[in-house]
Formats: C-alpha cells, structure tokens, sequence
C-alpha cells in the first residue's frame, strides 16, 4: 500500500508593468494530498496547474504569459495522516508589485482546482 503525501507547488511570473511603472509578480501556490509514483503526480500537477496559472493572468491582467516564463517550483513532500487522496487542489494566491527594492504583496481569494480535469459531455447529434 502507497503512502498519502502533501505536494506542494509553487508556479510564479514576474514581468514589468508600463502603464504602472513597476515590477510585477503573480505566485500561486498549489497543495494536495495524493498517493502514488511522486514524479507521475509531479507531472500530473505541472501539466493541470500551469494553463490555469495562464489563463488566470489573462483574465486578470489581460496578458498571456507564455511557458518558458513561467518558474515551476515543488516543495519536497511529507507524509500525511490522512488515509486518503483529495479530489481537490487547494490554491493561495498572491500578487505582489516592486520598485527598486520595496515589494507589496497583496493576498487575493483562495481558490479550489479538481485533481483531474472534468470530460465534456458531448451533445447527441439531432437528425
């Protein structure tokens, strides 16, 4: 039987504002208790969270942040009591704004992300 971990990941970007005049960075950090291979549930939550961490900046900044921009960073995982697996990712969010060597960080509203991304239903084709 495989132990229950806790993964945590960090996935950030940071670019300059013109219209502000300063630097900006966006983190979201990602926590889930899962059982299994670490390095298939590391992949799995790289490939779920970053287009969400994408889409998330375009709707709020109206900027698509391309891949390669993007830092993806995990924790190392502990070992959790709980005997078993979340279906949900927990996510904190935070936006923080720069000039010269002073940073604000402003905490926006946690948010909850499904481990496995749900199937559209196709609808039957009348004839």
């Amino acid at each position: 039987m495989t132990v229950v971990r806790i993964y945590r990941m960090t996935i950030a970007s940071t670019w300059y504002d013109k219209e502000a005049e300063h630097v900006r960075e966006y983190e979201m950090h990602y926590k889930v208790a899962r059982r299994g291979r670490i390095s298939s549930i590391r992949r799995h939550l790289a490939k779920r969270c970053v287009p969400h961490f994408q889409q998330n900046i375009y709707r709020l900044f109206k900027r698509w942040i391309p891949k390669r921009k993007i830092r993806v960073s995990f924790e190392r995982e502990q070992p959790t009591v709980l005997d078993k697996s979340e279906r949900l990712i927990q996510i904190e969010v935070r936006r923080m704004e720069g000039t010269g060597h002073r940073w604000k960080a402003f905490p926006l509203p946690s948010r909850v992300l499904t481990y496995v991304k749900k199937k559209r239903k196709r609808k039957p084709k009348s004839e």
